[in-house]
């Protein structure tokens, strides 16, 4: 006895032995033969090894549906039929065709249409399996592949075909051995008990056995199989390509969306909801963004893929956050999120956090969802989870469909990426009308590049207005170069994004731009602006302002000692204003580019010349209290000095300074978080347990200050900042108490492209404020006691000038 023993189920005689390939159809299958009187005996094609067969003793094999490829997906199914065939009679249904016709060296390829639950109307041969059942029935099928016409080997002959073309059922000439496309067991396929019964009416493994199925019988015309295979091998969308994917995906597909729209809460009158409570975050317009680039270069569609099915694993422990906003500051028009699980490693999350990202740019790019969208769910899940534009592929989707999805994608203010991959596509594409449309070089059927594809339909674009873009494969500035003279406005890149490790200068070097641009933030090259807090007269306020401040600080805090009215802090502001009003420069700041959230506001804020502006400071005031002051005493900015949440900055219509408490190794959590206020400033934790800074005449450990400016405004990790050294208190009395000087120490944090713009308060003095400018490399500086009368009651204005030479490093 060879193989390991049989399971005691399988040790006696069985009538039919039926594999299953994994599919629910099978027991559809099975019940149709049971009840046709057959027993029938069902095994998972991984149950036994094919060491094994020689032990079995059955009458009749069949060999179910299945998912996937014969190749990959079938287990132990062309072993057995290949142990079987000439001893038994083997029937096979859809994926049993397939192990059929691979076993004996044909392809299985693209049929050219994608059929789950369609129903095609057949033609056959009126033999074996097909004796006696009329023509021209019905079949259901669930299939986008099939055997190939001109791969057919010569032991198979074509039984049937759709009325497309498509094959429907193959025979081997010798061996009673035949097999269909389509689904015989559903209800709606005509005939399908007929043929099930014409199978089990066989005997033996040869037909000249079974003489009774006519397969042998000279005097019947010849199939007219031959004339349609040069037909169908001309046709375009009926070669042979097709992925074994595809199929795989588009299933996948329409079983998930299923799912989700029967889930609680993930509906689609669910999402209805969420879009007409405005929860999905604001669009911009896709064609308008993609418009938008550097001279005679193309817009960048760049691409967030963990993986793909033609090369596996590419990065998957990207962080599609990260990875957008370093696209996006690379000058990206566009950024495409694969949201496919399980053969990108994608999901909506991934596409959400891009979005979230890039929501704080000044022009942040375009979100294109990338998925394969066959249904109104996808588009409405897209536009909830952020996204600006969707990808509808015209060889995935009915024509009808297609036209619907487009519609329903511009109803939600998306205009839609439409991909093409030949003429016929491209002429659909044309007709929606669609605006952009992108030629995919790799063919979705059999993952194959074809770097001309996209230059062979460029002049189809030619004169009208559509953008045209070239998808995939493209790795290279020559890349770039000959699509441009093709007539292409995009270029879609991935993998070789994803793999370089530094996106930034690789998008430089294929767009030919300058390779060592100066990126440094604009504020970066100006000296730091001077704050100086506690005024609390007007002419307090014109004598700082005369001697070079930038920023004048007006105490709203009751208990602190240089706390102003709002009367005073109108007369203040009254005078401040007609000061800044005289020396205003006529022409435009410079434009500071698409810099991220905080490196934008101090850029804009360093080149602009109307200074000084009024700071209101506030530590948890109530909110109508804030706005009062902002409205009556017409401030320029507030600063919240206290625990206030970090969305109050939302509510309040003036610049918002959001003072974090550092101290003992903690206060920066959330430095970094963007969108709510513009500024930052780092003051001393106080030592009383109150979390809050200020008064405590303690300096702002400057190694730790510096390592939050070089760790930037992007930071994927907890441990970007060095752990703050002990600060001794100052025995300073009075307000906001500075101690005299610091000792620098190593810094461990090597400087950010983007590092992060600070205001630096705690500890400062004209004696220590240069040493601490040389290590902190801070945007702004802040002072209050530090350049105080020793009275602790006005602002020494000597002391102020002092501080601003300091500062300025020129005199003023």
């Amino acid at each position: 006895m060879s193989g390991p023993p049989l399971p005691p189920a399988l040790a006696g005689q069985i009538d039919v032995l039926m594999i299953d390939n994994f599919d629910s159809f099978t027991w559809n299958l099975y019940q149709q033969i049971s009840l046709l009187g057959a027993n029938v005996t069902v095994i998972r094609n991984d149950a036994i090894q094919p060491e094994s067969f020689p032990q079995l003793k059955i009458n009749s094999l069949i060999i179910s549906p299945g998912p996937g490829h014969p190749r990959t997906d079938s287990g132990i199914s062309k072993a057995a039929i290949d142990y079987f065939k000439g001893k038994v009679p083997i029937f096979g249904v859809c994926m049993g065709l397939e192990c059929l016709v691979d076993l004996h060296g044909g392809e299985i390829g693209y049929a050219g249409e994608i059929m789950h639950g369609k129903v095609s109307r057949i033609r056959h041969d009126n033999r074996g399996c097909f004796k006696g059942i009329p023509q021209g029935i019905k079949s259901i099928r669930y299939h986008s592949l099939s055997a190939s016409h001109t791969t057919l080997p010569a032991d198979l002959a074509i039984t049937s075909i759709s009325d497309s073309g498509v094959i429907m059922g193959v025979r081997h000439r010798k061996y009673t051995l035949e097999a269909v496309q389509y689904h015989p067991e559903s209800i709606l396929s005509e005939g399908g008990d007929d043929l099930i019964r014409n199978f089990l009416s066989l005997r033996g493994g040869l037909w000249e056995e079974n003489p009774h199925s006519d397969v042998l019988d000279n005097t019947f015309p010849p199939f007219p199989a031959e004339a349609l295979s040069k037909e169908i091998a001309s046709d375009a969308n009926a070669a042979e390509k097709a992925p074994t994917i595809l199929e795989n995906i588009y299933v996948q597909r329409l079983k998930d969306v299923a799912l989700a729209q029967s889930t609680p809460g993930t509906t689609f009158a669910d999402l209805e909801t969420l879009y007409h409570l405005n929860v999905a975050p604001p669009l911009i317009p896709f064609i308008n963004r993609i418009k938008q680039t550097e001279p005679n270069s193309p817009a960048l569609f760049a691409e967030i893929k963990r993986a793909s099915p033609s090369k596996g694993p590419i990065s998957l422990s990207t962080s599609p956050a990260a990875q957008a906003l370093a696209y996006a500051l690379a000058g990206a028009q566009t950024i495409s999120v694969l949201t496919e699980p399980q053969w990108f490693k994608g999901s909506l999350q991934d596409m959400l956090h891009a979005r979230l990202s890039v929501a704080h740019l000044p022009n942040r790019p375009a979100i294109l969802r990338k998925d394969f969208i066959l249904s109104r769910y996808q588009v409405l899940e897209a536009r909830i989870w952020g996204a600006d534009t969707v990808l509808l592929i015209v060889s995935m989707l009915p024509e009808a469909l297609l036209r619907d999805l487009y519609k329903y994608s511009l109803e939600l203010g998306m205009e839609p990426l439409v991909e093409v991959n030949n003429i016929k596509e491209m002429e659909l594409a044309l007709s929606l009308p669609a605006k952009v449309i992108g030629v995919n070089n790799r063919n979705l059927h059999d993952f194959k590049v074809d770097m001309g594809t996209t230059s062979r339909l460029s002049d189809m674009v030619r004169g009208k207005d559509v953008i045209l873009c070239a998808l995939s494969g493209i790795s290279s500035p020559e890349d770039i170069q000959r699509y441009s003279s093709d007539n292409v406005k995009a270029v879609l890149i991935g993998e070789s994004l994803m793999r370089a490790e530094d996106p930034a200068s690789f998008i430089r070097h294929l767009l030919s731009l300058p390779t060592h641009p100066d990126l440094s933030p604009l504020w970066q090259k100006f000296r730091p602006l001077v704050k100086i807090c506690g005024i609390r007269s007007k002419d307090e306020a014109l004598s700082v302002a005369q001697v070079g401040a930038d920023m004048l600080g007006l105490m709203f805090v009751k208990t602190a000692k240089s706390h102003v009215d709002l009367e005073t802090a109108k007369d203040i502001s009254a005078a401040i204003r007609t000061l800044r009003y005289s020396n205003v420069s006529p022409l435009p700041p410079p434009d500071v580019g698409n810099c991220s959230w905080f490196n934008a506001h101090a850029s804009r804020l360093s080149a602009s010349t109307s200074r000084p502006l009024l700071v209101g400071v506030f530590q948890d005031a109530p909110l109508t209290e804030i706005l009062h002051a902002v409205s009556y005493a017409q401030l320029d900015f507030v600063q919240l000095h206290g625990s206030e949440p970090i969305d109050l900055a939302h509510h309040i219509p003036v610049p918002v300074i959001r003072v974090f408490h550092v101290g003992n190794g903690s206060g920066a959590d959330g430095i970094t978080r963007a969108g709510a206020h513009q500024f930052i400033l780092l003051d001393s934790l106080r030592d009383d347990g109150s979390k809050l800074s200020g008064g405590s005449g303690k300096v702002v450990d400057w190694d730790f200050a510096q390592s939050i400016v070089n760790a930037g405004e992007i930071v994927r990790s907890a441990h970007s900042y060095t752990p703050p050294t002990q600060s001794a208190p100052s025995v300073n009395d009075g307000e906001l108490k500075e101690d005299a000087s610091v000792t620098a120490t190593t810094v461990q944090v090597a400087p950010s492209k983007l590092p992060l713009p600070i205001i630096l308060a705690g500890g400062l003095n004209p004696t220590n404020v240069a040493e601490a400018i040389e290590v902190v490399r801070p945007w702004a500086i802040d002072v209050s006691s530090g350049v105080e009368t020793e009275d602790r009651k006005a602002k020494d204005l000597d002391k102020v000038l002092a501080f601003v030479r300091a500062v300025k490093g020129t005199s003023v």
